[in-house]
């Protein structure tokens, strides 16, 4: 029999359409991982297993570039022959765009289709505006009292992870904010340079990094001269900081992945 090559897709797909049981289909979760934090894949992995416990797709699997299994590790021994790769990342960026579609590009006897990553869902707008929220009822304060700041990765290799973070921003700037813009960690503005950009007042800073990982918890706190990376207000050399959750919670992704890889089967 001659060999399959996989398909690929990468579909901005309407969210009123019916989810339906995909028995005889599996659902890939790709991630990036991490050597230097095991953490970093843990609500990676606790969302799969959340999803095979509903019994909705054949099979369940979460894949890593940094981590085991790898990619072509999470094909190996699938009984199904029609796979639904969903990425684990906030922007199509270089993963998504370059990585994860050549890593699945060539599977011979499957039939695999990608979704767009999570970040790109418009839930995520509305899990931003939750973590605000939250912070800005602690203080019984208005947006209009305080400056917000998108805090992204960014890189020279794609313009995909920059646009992402700055759409949010211009999204969350509508809510009323004195000033509401992206910062990054490898591109400018830096986050770093933080009260360059907002001279005075409190700011409430929601990292665009998924949770467990070491630029959420520690890299970004650090650039903002804050002790800790749980959500709350901090006291910083240069004022107060509002710090939001890193997005990835299962609780909060799993019925967005389901949906998002339903309708990509």
């Amino acid at each position: 029999m001659a060999a399959v090559r996989t398909k690929i897709h990468l579909p901005m797909l309407g969210s009123n359409l019916p989810v339906v049981p995909c028995k005889d289909t599996a659902l890939i979760l790709a991630g990036h991982g991490s050597t230097k934090n095991a953490d970093s894949s843990r609500h990676t992995r606790e969302t799969a297993h959340r999803i095979r416990g509903r019994g909705i797709f054949g099979e369940v699997r979460s894949a890593f570039w940094k981590e085991q299994p790898s990619y072509a590790d999470a094909l190996q021994g699938l009984k199904s022959k029609k796979v639904v790769v969903v990425p684990w990342f906030l922007a199509h960026g270089y993963f998504t765009t370059k990585i994860l579609k050549r890593e699945f590009a060539e599977t011979p006897g499957m039939e695999c289709r990608m979704t767009e990553p999570i970040g790109m869902r418009p839930e995520i707008l509305g899990h931003f505006q939750k973590r605000a929220e939250r912070l800005l009822a602690v203080k019984k304060w208005k947006p209009t009292q305080v400056s917000l700041l998108v805090a992204s990765h960014g890189t020279p290799l794609h313009t995909g992870s920059r646009g992402a973070a700055v759409g949010l921003a211009e999204q969350l700037a509508k809510d009323g904010y004195r000033t509401a813009q992206a910062v990054f960690l490898e591109e400018e503005p830096k986050i770093g340079d933080w009260r360059k950009l907002i001279p005075r007042g409190p700011v409430v800073v929601l990292p665009h990094f998924l949770a467990g990982g070491l630029h959420g918890s520690e890299d970004v706190p650090e650039l903002l001269g804050i002790q800790g990376g749980e959500e709350g207000w901090y006291e910083s050399q240069n004022g107060e900081v509002g710090y939001g959750e890193p997005l990835g919670r299962p609780d909060e992704m799993e019925e967005m992945i389901v949906n998002l890889a339903g309708r990509g089967v």
